[in-house]
This record gives structure tokens, C-alpha cells and sequence, in this order.
């Protein structure tokens, strides 16, 4: 380039190169970004909106994040203890003291202990988030010391987003403060009647709550006082019967979003359309997703019978709310829902197997229908069987599923040869990013299925994690341990297997030497290695960090690291 011509780049106006860097994620800016030239590195160096994310990171990345990232430039923290990653919010916290990120404003912490809990909520006081969000492992059991600086920390005025993992019977212990400023609250697990009214009581300034169900008894309730300040709220395992529910509702007339996902009890059709229109006068949003499980052959009649009381003026005039009705002919399920369905995980089912109703006189099947859904579990042979008699043109150019990032396949027999054109009319296998595989099939010779299935997963190329779940009985089956490596893509980052012993251990491990995180999972009729095999056998391994427990040794691999990696330090 001759010496009198200045590369565009380097003279791009910072404030515009800092909106660019607003939409990009920390690893491209400064893994990627930084090393383009000297402009974007000093930029890159003093940009002050980062957003870490260190979920699903590789070691080797971590370890340059470690050397490159400033605290104080830092809003956003992710850290994570799970499969992926485990072990990786001790080791940050041996690099960093929370203390150093004065402008952190968002934590999310991921399968944390409680130790390492403690140490990061002994230091939060000292800094002003906004959100923060705690999910624990389940094992977990929150002591009096946390759940007392976790209160210490609710007392922040610019809290105003918290997610936690956390049981009914803690909560016991818990000490909302007065005047809580929180306006998001998402508890993962269900709560009693008592505290759900001393939450509401005391977080005045609530508007979405999320939480799995309520727990009282008929003498809990007596409608005295009204939470009006509430206008959003999820109940997402809920098994309050309807005339129960009908009561809880009351307390909060105020809702206008409302999402129910329960069981069979819910389903009285006749009663939701009063508890709508006398109880929530506001609702503009009701969605809502009912499963029952009842050993009874119900015909069309039947389903329509159900969908019948959704056909009235209030639901499609008023409300404009569309609602379908599934009977699943084996195994023997009923889903009413409203559409699109609302829950983030389905299990699909063909046509060929269920009796469909909707309130509409004819359903609009669009995409829309589907695109929350984001977990989908199928029986691979059974949905692939009935996609081959269909023969509707659009299925072929136009997956079912556009969004699913997280698929289960079920595999109980013999592949057909078609089944990975049959699996990409089904679901959009581009947005895919973690297959979990339950073999139920004794694949050893059966060479065809075999190569179906690895061509199938070939084609899944943006698979990060994968997951292989061998059923099969150890007696009877003569299925090994390569066989089942030999499905495995070689693009992925992270693996989860079924393993026997120590030996096979070995065998996955040099077979995938570039992984970034290995789970090993144990047979049920196998006992897991004892701390000290475990040890002398990890230690072979270069830098890695592990946790295991009664059934699972998760290990957090770096084959990328070498002497100039450990060396630490801020800039």
C-alpha cells in the first residue's frame, strides 16, 4: 500500500467504531477485533461495554480473557460451573476479586457452590448491579450465611432484576427487606402461599414475577388485601385445581400478562372464560399449555367437546386468542394450548398418532406456531416414517421447527435411508447447536444405521455440545465403546458419554483430543472411580480442572495452553 493512502479503518470516527463494538459479543471484539489493527487494538483496549461471557468458553479462551480484560471496562459477567465448564468460577475467582469490577451492572452466575457463592455475595455490596441472577446446582443447599448477605444485597436500590434457584423450605429463612426496589423476580422453584403474600408485601415496586407453582391449603386464603403492583406473572409447573387458582388469581387484578402451564385439573374450559373476564378485567396476554395423562380412547367428538367453550365470542371476537386442542394416541396424552404454544421445550408427535381441534374453523399451521419452541425430543424412526407419506410440497422447503437449538432424538430401530432429507423437513438443523442421543438400538451390526446416523450429524454443523446416552442393557448388547465414538462429530466442543470403567475413559479421550469439556456419565450398574484412580488418571492430562459426584466426573479440558498462557496479569 503506498505510504500517502490511509486505510479506511484508521479513520473511522471512534464513536462510531464504539456503536459498532455495542453489537458484538466480548469474544469477537477481543479475540478477533483487537488484532486487526493498531486503531481497533487501542480502541478494543479502552472499549468500556463489555459483556464476558465465559459460559461454554474454551480454557485456552478463558485464560486470554484472563490477561486481556480489564475489570473496570466489564457491565456484564457471565460465569458458569457447569458440565461445560466446571470448575471455571473457582479458578476466576484465584485470578479476580468481584471488588475490581466497580461498573459491573449484570452477574449471572451458573451452577455455582456454595462456597464460591459466598465469596462473590460477601462482595456484591460493594458494587451497584442491576440484574443478578443465581442458578445453582441442585445439590445445593443454601446456608443462613448466604441467604443472609443475599438479603443484605436485596436492600440495593439499583437492583432491579433478580433469578433464583432456590428451595420453598430456604425461603423460610429468607429476610426480603423493606421497601425491596426489585421489579423482576424469577424464582425457579415452587414457593408456599405464606411467602408468595410476604414477597408481594414487601417488593412494592414488583411488576413480572416467575415461579413454578404455589403451595397452600385450603385455610391459606382469605381475599382481604389486593397486590396491584403486579402485572405480569408465570406459573410454569403449576398443580393448583382451577377453583384454587381462580382464588390465587384474584389477589392480583391488576395482571395483564398471564402464563399457565400445569396439568390435567386446568382443563375446565367453562370456568377459565369467567376467571378471565370477572378476575383479570386487564389481561390483554393469556397463554397457557395443559397436559393430561389419562388411560381413556377419546374420538374427534371428544376433542371438540373440549375446544367447544374456546369458540365463544370472548376468545375469538374479544380476545382474538387461538387455542388447539391434541389427543395423543400412544403414549395416551391430551395438550390444550393456546397457539403459539408458549412452552420453550415439546415433545413432537406425527400426525399419524393424535386427534387435533382448534377454535378456529380452520388452523393457520403457520411457522409462527412453533418458533418458540427451542427443545424438541422426537423418536427418530416414528416422526421420520410419517414424514415420508406426507405430501405436502411446503415441508420439504420449510422445517416445522426454525428455532430449535436443542434437539433429543430417540432411536429404537433400524434407520431408514432417507432419514436425514426426512429429519431437515421436520426441523431447521442449521440453528442446532447441542444433540443429546438416546440409543436404545443395538447398532453393532448395523453398519447402514450407522452411517445415517453420522452423516445426519455431519450435516448439524453448528453442533457445539453433544450428548450420547447409551440404554442398551451391557449383557445383551454388543454395541462398544467405538462404535458409539464413531457417531460423534468431530466439530464439537463439548461431550457428554455413558462410560463403564477407567479404560473406556481413556479410549474417549484420545480419540477427541480437541474437546474443550468431556462429562463422563456411569451405567447405573457401575460404580464411579474413586477419587484417587480419578486423580491419577486426570493428572496425564495437560491443565485441566474437574467436578464429580455419585454418577458423573465433569472434566474442563486445554490442549491450546502453553508456559506464556499461565502467566497472568492485568492491563
Amino acid at each position: 500500500m503506498p505510504a500517502n493512502i490511509i486505510p479506511y479503518l484508521d479513520i473511522l470516527p471512534v464513536e462510531l467504531i464504539y456503536h459498532i463494538l455495542n453489537f458484538l459479543d466480548t469474544h469477537t471484539i477481543l479475540l478477533s477485533l483487537r488484532y486487526v489493527c493498531k486503531h481497533f487494538y487501542v480502541i478494543s483496549n479502552v472499549f468500556n461495554q463489555c459483556k464476558l461471557n465465559l459460559n461454554s468458553c474454551r480454557k485456552s479462551d478463558f485464560y486470554r480473557f484472563c490477561r486481556i480484560i480489564n475489570p473496570l471496562n466489564v457491565i456484564s459477567l457471565i460465569l458458569s460451573d457447569d458440565d461445560k465448564t466446571p470448575g471455571q468460577i473457582g479458578l476466576f475467582l484465584s485470578r479476580f476479586n468481584l471488588k475490581q469490577f466497580n461498573h459491573l451492572r449484570s452477574l449471572i452466575l451458573l451452577e455455582i457452590d456454595d462456597s464460591n457463592l459466598n465469596v462473590i455475595l460477601h462482595d456484591l455490596p460493594y458494587l451497584f448491579l442491576t440484574s443478578l441472577t443465581i442458578k445453582s446446582r441442585a445439590s445445593l443447599t443454601w446456608t443462613q450465611q448466604t441467604l443472609a448477605y443475599l438479603s443484605k444485597i436485596l436492600e440495593q436500590s439499583s437492583l432491579k432484576e433478580l433469578t433464583l434457584s432456590i428451595w420453598c423450605f430456604e425461603i423460610y429463612d429468607f429476610v426480603w427487606p423493606n421497601q425491596c426496589q426489585i421489579e423482576y423476580l424469577h424464582i425457579s422453584n415452587r414457593i408456599t402461599f405464606e411467602q408468595y403474600c410476604i414477597l408481594l408485601e414487601q417488593c412494592l415496586f414488583l411488576r413480572t414475577l416467575i415461579i413454578k407453582d404455589v403451595l397452600w391449603n385450603d385455610t391459606d386464603i382469605s381475599v382481604s388485601i389486593f397486590y396491584r403492583q403486579l402485572n405480569s406473572l408465570t406459573l410454569e409447573d403449576n398443580r393448583m385445581d382451577v377453583f384454587k387458582l381462580e382464588q390465587f388469581l384474584s389477589l392480583t387484578p391488576s395482571l395483564i400478562y398471564l402464563k399457565v402451564i400445569g396439568m390435567a385439573y386446568l382443563i375446565d374450559s367453562y370456568r377459565w372464560e369467567k376467571i378471565l373476564r370477572i378476575k383479570l378485567p386487564n389481561l390483554n396476554t393469556f397463554e397457557f399449555f395443559f397436559l393430561s395423562w389419562k388411560d381413556v380412547n377419546y374420538s374427534f367428538c371428544d376433542i371438540e367437546s373440549l375446544i367447544q367453550p374456546f369458540q365463544t365470542s370472548f376468545w375469538l371476537e374479544n380476545k382474538q386468542w387461538a387455542v388447539n386442542c391434541d389427543y395423543i394416541i400412544n403414549p395416551t396424552e391430551v395438550m390444550l394450548y393456546s397457539v403459539p404454544i408458549c412452552k420453550t421445550s415439546f415433545q413432537y408427535y406425527d400426525e399419524a398418532n393424535k386427534i387435533s381441534c382448534s377454535n378456529f374453523t380452520k388452523m393457520n399451521i403457520n411457522q409462527a406456531m412453533l418458533d418458540n419452541i427451542c427443545q424438541l425430543r422426537l423418536n427418530l424412526i416414528k416422526a421420520i416414517n410419517h414424514e415420508k407419506s406426507l405430501q405436502t410440497p411446503q415441508l420439504s422447503t420449510c422445517p416445522l421447527f426454525r428455532n430449535v437449538t436443542e434437539l433429543t432424538l430417540d432411536l429404537d430401530y433400524k434407520c431408514p435411508n432417507t432419514l436425514l432429507q426426512s429429519l431437515s423437513n421436520i426441523i431447521n438443523l442449521s440453528t442446532v447447536t447441542q444433540v443429546i442421543f438416546n440409543l436404545n438400538y443395538d447398532i453393532d451390526f448395523d453398519l447402514h444405521t450407522r452411517t445415517n446416523l453420522i452423516n445426519i450429524f455431519k450435516q448439524t454443523s453448528n453442533i457445539q455440545t453433544f450428548e450420547i446416552c447409551n440404554n442398551l442393557s451391557p449383557i445383551n448388547a454388543c454395541t462398544t465403546i467405538g462404535d458409539i465414538c464413531s457417531l460423534i462429530p468431530s466439530h464439537i466442543q463439548h461431550l457428554k458419554i455413558t462410560v463403564k470403567n477407567v479404560n473406556e475413559m481413556k479410549i474417549v479421550f484420545d480419540r477427541f483430543k480437541y474437546l474443550s469439556s468431556i462429562t463422563f456419565r456411569f451405567s447405573f450398574d457401575t460404580s464411579i472411580p474413586s477419587a484417587k484412580i480419578i486423580e491419577s488418571f486426570l493428572n496425564i492430562k495437560n491443565d485441566l480442572t474437574y467436578k464429580n459426584d455419585d454418577s458423573s466426573i465433569r472434566v474442563w479440558l486445554n490442549h491450546f495452553m502453553d508456559d506464556q498462557e499461565t502467566q497472568f496479569k492485568i492491563y
